[in-house]
C-alpha cells in the first residue's frame, strides 16, 4: 500500500512579503478608488447640466424661429393670439413648453405685409431642476454665478 505523506515546506520570507503586498494593494486601490469617484461623479454630472444648458439654448433659439416664422406666414393673427399659440406647446421643444410654457417669457410684434416680424422668447433656467441643483452645489462651494439663469433669443422675419 502507498502512503503518500505530506511534507510540509516552509515558504521562502520573500513569497510571505510578496502575500502581504499583494494584500496592502487591494486596500490602497479602495483607498484611491474612495478618493477619486467623488471627484469623477462631479465632473459627470457637470458635463450633464453642460448639456441641458446647450439643449435649453437650442431649445429657444429653435422656439422664436418657428413663432416668428408662424407669425409671418398668419400676419392677420394679432400678436398675443401668435403668443398664445407659442406657450400652447405646439411648435418647441417639450422641455421648455411644458406647464403652458410658465416658465416662457414671449414677446411678439406682430407686422403687416412686407415688413418684419419679431419674436423674442426669454425662458428662467433656475426652473429646471438639474441646473438649479447643480448651481446650489457650487454656491455651497463658493463658486458663484457659474451657471446662466435665463436664456434668450430674438428672431426677425419679414411678413408673407
Amino acid at each position: 500500500m502507498n502512503i503518500k505523506r505530506q511534507v510540509s515546506v516552509a515558504k521562502p520570507a520573500h513569497a510571505r512579503r510578496a502575500r502581504r503586498a499583494n494584500v496592502r494593494e487591494r486596500g490602497q486601490a479602495m483607498a484611491e478608488f474612495a478618493l477619486l469617484a467623488p471627484l469623477f461623479l462631479f465632473v459627470v454630472f457637470v458635463a450633464i447640466t453642460f448639456a441641458v444648458i446647450g439643449q435649453s439654448a437650442l431649445a429657444v433659439s429653435q422656439l422664436a424661429y418657428n413663432g416668428a416664422r408662424y407669425a409671418a406666414v398668419n400676419p392677420t393673427l394679432t400678436s398675443a393670439q401668435v403668443k398664445t399659440y407659442i406657450l400652447s406647446g405646439a411648435i418647441g421643444a417639450p422641455s421648455i413648453t411644458a406647464n403652458g410654457g410658465s416658465n416662457l417669457t414671449v414677446n411678439v410684434t406682430q407686422a403687416a405685409f412686407g415688413q418684419p416680424v419679431t419674436v423674442t422668447i426669454t425662458y428662467d433656467l433656475s426652473s429646471n431642476s438639474i441646473v438649479s441643483s447643480m448651481t446650489n452645489v457650487f454656491n455651497g462651494l463658493g463658486f458663484h454665478n457659474t451657471f446662466p439663469t435665463t436664456l434668450s433669443s430674438t428672431e426677425i422675419v419679414m411678413s408673407d
